[in-house]
């Protein structure tokens, strides 16, 4: 992975939108989340060739309807004029992280990302903006660039929202 940002620390208000958008589904203020990273994210954003949004569970995306990651991405992408794709899919159903210990959260997301088949030759050689809610510790988008690795991207970087403090890859 070549950088890992977040636009905004996980304290208020920023908590409070994330909450807003995964606990109580308001689907419209990812999009205004994804529309400020667009303009605040520089050169992460700018240098990207593909937006791929984080998959969420089954689970949670029959819970709130949408992947707030992926509403995230897509006004990001609109906002920054670049293609977005959904070129992962989430392999294994690990649970909420929301409880676990740093290795713990490296074990549950182990593995639970592929390649979508239809992605292969699209992220070859291209320049991958994964885009998140929340980076923690990191084992989710850790987990989700490796993934991508089959596909040969030029480079893989990671944005989210927010992020804890302190965020360790």
């Amino acid at each position: 992975m070549s950088s890992v940002r977040a636009a905004f620390l996980l304290e208020s208000p920023a908590r409070e939108l994330v909450h807003a958008l995964k606990y109580q589904g308001w689907r419209s203020v990812g999009e205004f989340m994804g529309t400020e990273m667009g303009r605040r994210g520089g050169a992460a954003v700018r240098d990207a060739d593909l937006v791929v949004p984080i998959p969420t569970s089954e689970r949670n995306l029959r819970r709130r309807g949408y992947n707030q990651a992926e509403v995230i991405a897509s006004a990001l992408a609109a906002e920054a004029g670049i293609p977005l794709r959904a070129c992962l899919e989430r392999w294994s159903q690990a649970g909420t992280q929301t409880a676990l210990n740093p290795m713990q959260r490296r074990a549950n997301v182990s593995g639970a990302f592929v390649l979508a088949e239809a992605c292969g030759d699209m992220v070859r050689g291209r320049r991958i903006l994964l885009v998140d809610d929340v980076i923690t510790t990191g084992a989710t988008i850790l987990a989700a660039s490796r993934a991508l690795v089959p596909g040969a991207p030029a480079r893989v970087s990671a944005y989210a929202f927010s992020r804890t403090v302190p965020m360790s890859l």
